[in-house]
């Protein structure tokens, strides 16, 4: 019983690391490719668009309405908060740190990863099992560059856009509640702003859209690839990668914070 249980936990400890080594290949393998200049042909630009529209610009209208009602009701939660107790003076930093180091690509991310990774997770795991991709090789088609690639830069560009855009909405929420909280006009409360806002914050949301955009992608991706030949093993795989996915976003909004606080 003993001598089984050791091998148990030894051939779950070998499949973990032989994971691992396998998902860090693919990430590197992917970041090469972003990096060759050869990789960025007519076809990938083709349907790195169409993945930037139906990953950003498509949800638009829906995304706007969400971070309204959302970031007007947390902003409006922190304003209250700190009026209550006596942070009048700290209330630009406040809104400042809360909005774009963290709410703001957090939640976009969050939302990105429901609608989008989801899809591409699906998308790729069909086309496993239908045998897609076997033929795309066939033709001496680069899946990578052709697939994948644009899928990842899609999503880095599309988070990074639609994070800043959540970050404006939620900071002209807050101008509506400090007026109604704090009577205090436009032009005081852009230059509490103004004074509060640095470059570093600035390079924390952008670093962080960009870490989100590529996990979003990445990780659905290599789950996708991972799909058993059966058409039951499907909504497997996706559950699977959106476990991982989320695990991923949580552990990089972990990191930002622990680096953030040094």
């Amino acid at each position: 019983m003993n001598v089984k249980f050791i091998q148990n936990i030894g051939e779950k400890t070998i499949d973990t690391f032989a994971s691992l080594y396998e998902g860090v290949k693919f990430t590197l393998i992917c970041i090469e490719h972003m990096l060759r200049p050869s990789s960025y042909n007519p076809a990938m630009k083709m349907v790195l668009t169409k993945q930037i529209y139906f990953t950003a610009v498509s949800i638009i209208p829906m995304f706007v309405m969400i971070a309204i009602v959302f970031g007007s009701v947390i902003i409006g939660f922190v304003i209250a908060l700190a009026s209550e107790y006596n942070l009048q003076d700290k209330i630009g930093s406040i809104i400042i740190t809360f909005v774009i180091n963290e709410f703001a690509p957090f939640f976009t991310a969050l939302l990105i990863s429901l609608r989008s990774g989801t899809a591409v997770n699906t998308e790729i795991a069909v086309m496993k099992v239908n045998k897609e991709l076997n033929t795309l090789i066939e033709y001496k088609i680069d899946i990578i560059n052709y697939l994948f690639l644009p899928r990842i830069i899609g999503g880095i560009i599309s988070v990074t856009a639609l994070s800043i855009i959540f970050a404006l909405i939620m900071l002209s929420s807050g101008y509506l509640f400090t007026l109604f909280y704090m009577n205090m006009d436009f032009h005081t409360y852009e230059q509490l702003l103004i004074n509060a806002i640095e470059v570093r914050d600035i390079v924390i949301l952008l670093l962080k859209s960009v870490a989100f955009g590529f996990v979003i992608m990445l990780i659905p991706i290599y789950s996708g690839l991972k799909t058993a030949s059966a058409y039951t093993a499907i909504p497997i795989s996706v559950l699977n990668g959106m476990v991982k996915l989320f695990i991923a976003i949580f552990f990089i909004e972990v990191l930002s914070l622990l680096l953030q606080s040094l």
